[in-house]
């Protein structure tokens, strides 16, 4: 089967986290024997290339190129915020995106959509003019956006148009139902993770710290002001914890300032630019996983939180906030605790709670290990992503 991919997140490296999720799928389905090529927007680097065995293609938006602003590191979402010279470029993105659609997938068998706003018109079109059925991947982000722009009578539209629509968790399909899309199109399949590369590792730490790690795009979203606030009130409890977060974006400057504020430079450090082998050996040294999401002022949250998949496939116990997707990955008391986003109070009592019970980090690493190696692996989620292609 040929699949044609429209994304307007791709790696562009093997250790680029962005839209790092979307290649690990693509490469399983290829895996499996199926031709893909990949379809996403210029972000500065190579416009043609192969990786795993998976075809990318990346297209231009706006002239002169060098002038392309829309697609970054941070993703859309907050690069858009940056002014009426990027938000212009919107327009150039769709204008492209749907030329580029008509162009490079007229022969393939099917097509699978990224974000359905603002991706799906080609694969609309392609289904309209030559009869290829077209499935999306909702994330979450365009729900909150279609409501604040009032696109969703479009977002619906894309919707009840394609084969099959799947959310990446029970928290992103209740908005979409929220929200009046069709139930009979959607489905939910989860994210996963490699669990052949991130896995627990025989690394020698330092018993006298008590590690945190925390990992994601520093966005409000991701919460991570929240978590360093709470390292100030665990440090009056407990005096050898640090908290590493790994990560890069807009708001580094003013969580690095957060940091200073509570001079916390010797316990808190932020990380960027890592690569794989270096994330894994970070899990494998780290005591304690945090995502400490919230909803963020555009009404956006995570959609499901790949990183809490990575860290318990490492065998590390998890703390994440009750929004989004996540729910989806820890069961409270289980496999982990959920806190209520923002509460600073209650995210350094559940810190300090697990820093004191090694019993119960070791339940939660042993329960919340065997569920990644089951339900969340690549393998298992791309079998339910093959059930609705081959059915096409």
């Amino acid at each position: 089967m040929k699949i044609g991919v429209l994304t307007s997140a791709y790696p562009e490296y093997e250790d680029d986290p962005h839209g790092i999720f979307v290649h690990r799928l693509m490469k399983e389905i290829k895996k499996k024997g199926h031709e893909v090529k990949v379809l996403a927007p210029f972000t500065g680097g190579k416009t043609h290339y192969i990786m795993d065995g998976v075809e990318i293609e990346r297209f231009n938006y706006f002239y002169p190129r060098k002038w392309q602003r829309l697609c970054g590191r941070s993703g859309m979402v907050d690069n858009v915020k940056e002014g009426f010279f990027v938000k212009i470029q919107v327009l150039g993105f769709i204008f492209f995106n749907v030329v580029y659609t008509l162009l490079k997938f007229r022969e393939v068998d099917l097509v699978h959509v990224q974000w359905p706003i603002p991706n799906a018109l080609g694969a609309l079109l392609l289904k309209k003019f030559y009869g290829i059925p077209y499935i999306n991947t909702i994330h979450g982000e365009e729900v909150y956006l279609s409501k604040r722009f009032h696109t969703l009578p479009i977002l619906r539209y894309l919707v009840n148009n394609s084969s099959k629509s799947i959310t990446n968790s029970s928290g992103t399909l209740k908005i979409c139902l929220d929200s009046n899309l069709n139930k009979e199109k959607l489905e939910v399949i989860p994210f996963g993770v490699d669990t052949d590369f991130f896995k627990p590792l025989n690394l020698d730490k330092d018993e006298n710290i008590f590690q945190i790690l925390a990992v994601g795009y520093l966005i409000e979203r991701k919460g991570f002001e929240y978590l360093i606030k709470a390292m100030k009130e665990v440090l009056t409890k407990q005096e050898n914890v640090q908290l590493k977060i790994v990560g890069s974006g807009p708001l580094e400057t003013k969580l690095n300032n957060i940091i200073n504020d509570l001079d916390l430079n010797g316990n808190v450090e932020i990380i960027k630019n890592v690569s794989d082998e270096e994330l894994l050996k970070l899990y494998n040294l780290s005591d304690l996983f945090v995502l400490p999401s919230v909803v963020d002022s555009q009404g956006n949250t995570e959609g499901l939180g790949v990183v809490l998949l990575e860290a318990m496939a490492c065998g590390l116990p998890v703390i994440g906030s009750d929004v989004g997707g996540i729910p989806d990955i820890i069961e409270d008391g289980k496999t982990g605790f959920l806190v209520q986003e923002k509460n600073i109070s209650e995210l350094s009592k559940t810190i300090l709670h697990l820093i004191n019970d090694k019993y119960l980090r070791q339940k939660f690493a042993s329960n919340g290990y065997n569920i990644i190696s089951g339900k969340f692996n690549w393998g298992n989620v791309s079998d339910g992503y093959l059930k609705f292609y081959t059915v096409l």
